[in-house]
């Protein structure tokens, strides 16, 4: 674990927590608990596909010997288990508009790692199936693994996609959210020109006796 990104995450935490004591009367309040209530049905689901494929990926490695136990099954757990955990931390900072740069990049780094992990389980994956094509084959029948594989493979590449689909759309809304937040700044008054009028300079010194 990284202990900056733990640390960063514990002070969002803790952000959060003051945030929502602040917010528990008016229509502040009101607004962040619509908010969250559409973020939660919103956000839900990657992090559900990430979970069903950690319990697919539980279910297939039961059926490989333990001899495949350092060679490709326990990556493989150790693999779906971080995309879980690091798409449930990226997702714990909520993305709203008054975020501060360095929670919004805590964010984006735990949403990345979930999807640069997906990646490369997808990439795991293909090299298990191809120890098992090639007669290392534990199950009853082509049929049944290759069954296996592609529930895998499938599940593993809609966590890529949902994972890069909110990636793709807190860059757009973060870079919505500066851009209102700019544009809502007073700008400061332009700077006198003097209106065509003279300034006559300063008088000699010393003055003339």
């Amino acid at each position: 674990r990284d202990p900056e990104m733990s640390r960063g995450l514990g002070d969002v935490y803790k952000r959060q927590r003051q945030r929502n004591a602040d917010q528990r009367q008016g229509k502040r309040d009101h607004a962040m608990s619509v908010y969250k209530s559409r973020r939660k049905d919103a956000s839900a689901q990657f992090i559900a596909d990430a979970r069903e494929l950690r319990r697919m990926t539980a279910r297939a490695v039961k059926r490989f010997p333990s001899s495949y136990r350092y060679i490709v099954t326990n990556g493989l757990l150790e693999m779906a288990r971080e995309i879980v955990v690091n798409a449930v931390k990226g997702n714990a900072v909520y993305l709203h508009k008054d975020l501060s740069q360095g929670d919004f990049d805590l964010r984006h780094r735990y949403l990345k790692m979930a999807e640069v992990t997906a990646d490369a389980y997808l990439e795991e994956i293909t090299f298990a199936f191809s120890l098992v094509d090639d007669g290392n084959s534990f199950f009853k029948n082509k049929a049944e693994y290759q069954k296996v594989f592609n529930g895998l493979t499938s599940q593993g590449n809609t966590v890529l996609k949902r994972l890069r689909k909110v990636i793709d759309s807190d860059k757009d809304r973060w870079r919505r959210y500066q851009k209102e937040k700019a544009e809502a700044t007073p700008k400061p008054p332009p700077k006198a020109t003097g209106g065509g009028q003279h300034t006559p300079p300063p008088p000699p010194w010393p003055p003339n006796a």
